[in-house]
């Protein structure tokens, strides 16, 4: 059953139609999760670029490196000073990449 059972249907202007259309391409939002976002006085913020989603990515992967050093250290193993610098290399370029881009 629909949680949402009431159809409404109005009238835009070709202007108001074409500015609808270019919100909801920048918020990757449908025009009725758009309009009920706008209702429902929610704050409507511009969907990110790609590089966002590579960073986003690229983060996760040293979330992942950091775990496994974690593990590695915490079961005894023997931490390679070489792999640290490398891994600490990366993490300083990412941060880099953030703040060249977002700041």
């Amino acid at each position: 059953m629909r949680n949402r059972d009431i159809k409404k249907s109005f009238y835009l202007n070709a202007k108001e139609n074409q500015m609808l259309k270019q919100k909801c391409m920048q918020t990757g939002l449908s025009e009725s999760n758009f309009f009920r976002m706008c209702i429902l006085g929610e704050k409507i913020k511009e969907r990110p670029d790609e590089r966002f989603f590579d960073m986003l990515d690229n983060l996760r992967g040293i979330a992942t490196n950091i775990n496994q050093i974690a593990k590695s250290a915490n079961s005894g193993y023997e931490i390679d000073a070489r792999q640290l610098i490398a891994f600490e290399t990366e993490v300083k370029k990412f941060i880099s990449d953030l703040r060249e881009k977002y700041l």
